[in-house]
């Protein structure tokens, strides 16, 4: 036989062959058995007799199960398709970046907004992106239009504009309604809007690094740059600052006046203008900071109404009114009637993931959520005060800072005697030693010659030498106040102290980031109950609080939010070990490679990220109520315009129209698209607010801010220490995830691809040995190849080692 006539033999058998195969998927596909991946050849594989079928049966139940159970979750979702829900409910806090909001445009006046049934509320986003210390007079204003909205019967919705600049075209075109952000009257403001009654006070101040010289009006400024953001009050005393000082640079910017005023702690800039507010804004996370000039007279804040709308106007008015809405920092120790006559109660915490820190851009902790619940109740604004250390809790109180001191903190006769009163006790929880995870104590005797490191301020200080007077060989050692019991228990784990005392949720907290730490011993406290603190003198706040506490509202939340931070599943997730022997990696492929291919990334990556989001489970749900296959928050969806979360599709497109966006914010910033990649998936798991931060730290301390792996990776560890994240924009971070997160999506996208190469190649040798026998002998593979055999296809745990 000649090769033309091999070669037209062959031609007709491929079709047939080709057709065989094509109508065996089909069959497969309508009896809902999963299909290789488009393109993908069939395996075939040699198998052994079989010799015992009754043995082999449960697996074909088991395989037939999963083929069921696999075709029912890439069922569309349906309108009454009810998926399992977290026992809270999502945020859906109807707040939007501008350009994600479905606007209309409307320049009615209030008769016209009640029609729409919305109020809009325009700010800058600057003021707010960050994890306020404690209230701003952005927040107060935010807080008071929404109040305001509802008040009127109208559904409040913040619009954040890109930059300051663009606030008052919006307001103008009737993209918003009112501008609530810390807007000081100017004559030429007057111009273009409306303004109600003054809401606040304030004065503008020249910004400098703490160690500048003190600037007058004589002073010698060549050389310095004072950059300004353009369009504001700042820009026009700036003007006129520069007159007198002819050698200084002046440079108006669209960059925002917050950025400036970082730059200038950063020293990148000598000086900036902005307001008392927000200079006091970014203080409480730079201290690199002056006031080193005031410039002369007093201006005032107001909210900026559209021109031609006398009814919002007076309806803005009698609110201002009627509520104070400036923000004072005095002392006050007065009780409830002080409180709700101010209109806010100060809550005063710690900055730790058990009460009050920021993830994924949403504020959460089980204390903060308790407390926005009292404020509710009381019908007050909720201000929180973050304590620098773990003492200042009660002494805030007790000097007339705060008014109740809420961090899980438990009734001890020390603090009973320091100066407050106890709420009604809302938790009660054992109290442990904690120690690494291969440690051992059997009884209180293993302690003698241990050493236990707590804080002096804290309970566990006193159940401490509760002990030492049982076991008087057991060491005790003080931890700095200024850690947090988190920290102390990390410390233990990375084996930098000996032992611990913690409670029970403390540890459960923990467990639901690591597992390399146990509790080794109960130390049978049964009188441990958290309360609040209020100071004494204040009955009336006491008895509030024990109503709140007493109210089955109170309890049903307090459940839920005790499963949502303290059992809730755990944030990691196993590592997958093994892939789809039909060329898959996931069941839902299709729609990964759909939605990735629109917007360029790699689909393997993707799939790799999934599994870790939610192990391919479609009805996953977090403990921060995130949904679905790549776990998105329903805020988040809003802004992406997708609603149905746990449908895999939807999620799918969800989550990656969400890491596009984030991909984008670190385009033109001399990032490698390998690392963007990492850096973009950082901030998907933590938020972007914690990883630029972790990139400022990376550069303060000489790392690649360019660079994730061993760079900006290891300073986002050091954001959950406190001489790092007071300092830090979005402050506390729990480090250790983002850091995990990445690496495991790196390890799991490299097995991905490593065993789909091994499965693209035993195709190609499978197919190889199917059609050889159609050749001559001297035309086949092996003698073509030199004597060289087809390559033994690698098992997927080979694969996956060689993928590492």
């Amino acid at each position: 036989m000649n090769l033309s006539s091999v070669r037209g033999i062959l031609c007709c058998l491929l079709p047939l062959l080709l057709c065989l195969s094509a109508c065996e998927r089909e069959v497969d596909a309508q009896s809902g058995k999963e299909t290789p991946a488009q393109g993908a050849a069939e395996t075939v594989e040699a198998q052994s007799p079989a010799t015992d079928t009754d043995a082999q049966q449960p697996a074909l139940d088991t395989a037939e199960d999963n083929a069921a159970d696999q075709e029912k979750a890439m069922r569309m979702a349906g309108k009454d398709d009810l998926r399992p829900e977290a026992a809270w409910a999502p945020d859906t806090t109807g707040e939007y970046p501008i350009n994600a909001y479905d606007n209309y445009v409307d320049t009615g006046d209030l008769s016209a907004l009640r029609e729409r049934g919305k109020l809009r509320i325009l700010v800058d986003i600057s003021n707010t992106d960050s994890l306020h210390r404690s209230a701003t007079q952005q927040d107060i204003e935010i807080d008071a239009a929404k109040r305001m909205a509802q008040q009127m019967g109208l559904e409040p919705v913040v619009l954040y504009a890109e930059n300051f600049d663009q606030l008052l075209p919006l307001l103008e075109a009737g993209k918003g309604d009112i501008i609530a952000n810390n807007l000081v009257m100017t004559e030429e403001r007057k111009q273009q809007v409306d303004f109600s009654t003054p809401t606040a006070n304030t004065e503008l101040i020249l910004v400098s690094e703490k160690d500048a010289a003190p600037v007058t009006d004589d002073s010698d400024l060549s050389g310095k740059t004072l950059a300004v953001t353009k369009g504001t009050a700042y820009e026009a005393a700036a003007r006129e600052f520069a007159k007198k000082h002819p050698g200084l640079k002046l440079k108006v910017t669209e960059k925002n006046y917050v950025e400036l005023v970082i730059d200038v702690a950063e020293s990148d800039l000598e000086y900036t203008v902005v307001e008392r507010q927000v200079f006091d804004l970014v203080d409480q996370f730079k201290d690199n900071l002056q006031e080193n000039y005031v410039f002369p007279g007093e201006r005032q804040m107001a909210w900026g109404v559209r021109k031609n709308s006398p009814e919002l106007v007076e309806a803005i008015n009698k609110f201002v009114r009627d509520h104070k809405l400036t923000r004072t920092s005095d002392r006050s120790v007065g009780d409830l009637d002080e409180i709700k006559k101010r209109g806010y109660v100060r809550v005063v915490t710690r900055n730790h993931p058990g009460t009050y820190y920021m993830w994924k851009g949403r504020i959460l902790g089980y204390e903060f959520e308790l407390a926005e619940s009292f404020a509710k109740h009381l019908d007050v604004r909720l201000e929180i005060v973050v304590a620098p250390t773990h003492a200042d809790l009660l002494s805030y109180v007790v000097d007339g800072k705060a008014d109740i001191a809420a961090s899980l903190l438990s009734a001890t006769e020390r603090r009973d005697d320091a100066g407050v009163d106890f709420g009604r006790p809302y938790m009660k929880e054992k109290v442990v030693v904690v120690g690494e995870e291969n440690d051992k104590i059997d009884s209180l005797d293993d302690l003698a010659g241990r050493t236990l490191h707590v804080r002096k301020s804290s309970s566990h200080y006193d159940v401490a030498l509760k002990v030492k007077k049982q076991v008087p060989d057991v060491k005790i050692e003080l931890a700095p106040e200024e850690l947090n019991i988190q920290q102390i228990i990390d410390k233990v784990a990375d084996n930098d102290y000996d032992l611990t005392i913690a409670d029970d949720v403390s540890v459960k907290l923990e467990h639901s980031w690591r597992k390399n730490i146990k509790e080794l011993i109960d130390l049978h406290e049964d009188d441990n109950v958290y309360v609040w603190l209020i100071r004494e003198g204040n009955p009336e706040l006491q008895e509030a609080v024990n109503k709140f506490f007493d109210k089955k509202s109170t309890q049903k939340k307090m459940a839920v939010l005790y499963t949502k931070y303290f059992d809730a599943p755990k944030r990691t997730r196993p590592e997958i070990n093994e892939v789809n022997e039909n060329g898959t990696i996931s069941p839902f492929d299709k729609y990964v490679k759909k939605y990735a291919d629109k917007y360029d990334f790699d689909w393997r990556l993707i799939v790799a990220q999934m599994f870790q989001e939610s192990t391919f489970n479609p009805k996953a749900k977090s403990w921060v109520g995130a949904r679905g296959l790549m776990q998105v928050m329903p805020d988040t969806g809003k802004q992406i315009g997708e609603k149905n979360l746990f449908d895999p599709e939807t999620s799918v497109r969800a989550g990656i129209k969400y890491l596009e966006w984030l991909h984008r914010k670190f385009e033109d910033k001399g990032i490698s698209p390998e690392d963007m990649m990492w850096f973009t998936l950082a901030s998907y798991n933590a938020g972007l607010g914690h990883v630029y931060d972790a990139q400022d730290l990376a550069e303060q301390k000489g790392w690649d801010r360019r660079v994730w792996f061993n760079n900006v990776e290891n300073a986002m560890l050091l954001l959950s220490e406190k001489k790092y994240y007071e300092k830090a924009r979005y402050g506390y971070a729990r480090g250790q995830e983002p850091y995990d997160y990445v690496r495991k999506i790196n390890a799991r996208f490299r097995t991905y691809v490593a065993l789909l190469e091994d499965y693209e190649r035993r195709q190609e040798a499978e197919t190889s040995m199917l059609l050889d026998p159609l050749y001559p002998k001297f035309l086949q593979l092996s003698n073509l190849a030199g004597g060289r055999q087809p390559a033994v296809a690698a098992t997927p745990t080979s694969a996956a080692v060689a993928g590492h």
